[in-house]
């Protein structure tokens, strides 16, 4: 067979265009085809076409699991994690609900999460200021600012993938310390608590970010945001996590939390592993409407996060 010999599909049997072609492990598959994959799924080029079908099939059941998704919660601002609650499940998209037809995001059990880790990536930019001549110049010792983004790597028992990686910011975040940098961290912190079994640290559940009812509305249920720390000028490298740092001005910044970022919170390394029985000694109150709950992260009554 020659190199520009016409390729077919091995999935759906039709003619391969120019630069078309994906590679499978035993075969070939249209882009088209692709597209239908999960997108959290990278292993198609190690895939045989087998493996591909079978994948291709869930992923037409995930659709009508998908139609009958109804997130309450929502967190995030450029990845977007949904949470349903009734059906103890969520969803991972860039997209608002209603809009998910090309997509299809995966609608993952909560059964299935094996552990949350918040990932913070700095960046830095030098600071200069203007020489005699009008020149840009450093100082002396140099000054950078620095920022940061905010990654959820979420670790779930799946077949055809092991992880969902959500970025949370959907610009720059400012200085550690700041107020803006310690929402995150809260944020991060309710996610990690909603999707794991054993997640309650005594932080508060979905404070800010969870919509009661309708899309993008804020809970009538939220707490007030606390913050551990001050507000400072954004300039804070991140130079150890229990000591305060300097801002190049002179200035000490801590970061208000006093623990490090990139830690693994509650993670279960269990794959496959039954969801946790909860015990009689686990029954709370909902603050909301005061129905009584057999454990669980909200309440079967109304849909209150627990407390």
């Amino acid at each position: 067979m020659g190199l520009f010999d016409k390729k077919y599909c091995d999935i759906c049997g039709d003619k391969i265009g120019l630069l078309g072609n994906r590679k499978l492990e035993n075969g070939n598959m249209c882009k088209d085809c692709a597209k239908l994959l999960s997108p959290f799924f990278s292993e198609r080029r190690s895939s045989t076409v087998d493996e591909i079908k079978q994948q291709l099939a869930y992923r037409e059941q995930n659709k009508q699991v998908l139609a009958g998704f109804t997130p309450m919660f929502t967190f995030g601002e450029d990845d977007k994690i949904y949470i349903d609650p009734m059906k103890q499940s969520f969803v991972v998209s860039r997209r608002n609900p209603g809009s998910w037809s090309e997509e299809n995001p995966d609608v993952i059990p909560l059964s299935s999460v094996t552990g949350c880790n918040l990932r913070v990536e700095e960046d830095r930019d030098e600071i200069y200021t203007q020489g005699k001549a009008g020149e840009q110049v450093s100082y002396n010792p140099p000054r950078y600012k620095f920022t940061y983004d905010f990654y959820i790597d979420i670790k779930v028992n799946n077949p055809y993938f092991d992880e969902i990686t959500a970025k949370l910011n959907d610009s720059d975040v400012e200085g550690m310390g700041t107020m803006e940098y310690n929402r995150y961290q809260q944020t991060a912190q309710q996610i990690i608590n909603n999707l794991t079994q054993n997640g309650n640290t005594g932080m508060p559940v979905n404070q800010g970010y969870a919509p009661a009812g309708a899309y993008g509305q804020p809970n009538p249920y939220a707490q007030q945001n606390a913050y551990n720390g001050q507000m400072y000028n954004g300039y804070a490298p991140a130079n150890g996590y229990n000591q305060p740092v300097n801002n190049g001005y002179g200035q000490p910044v801590n970061n208000g939390y006093n623990q490090p970022v990139n830690q693994v919170y509650n993670q279960q390394p269990v794959y496959g592993q039954p969801p946790v029985q909860q015990s009689a000694a686990q029954t709370w109150v909902c603050p909301s409407c005061n129905a009584q709950n057999e454990g669980g992260r909200f309440c079967m009554a109304c849909g209150t996060p627990r407390g």
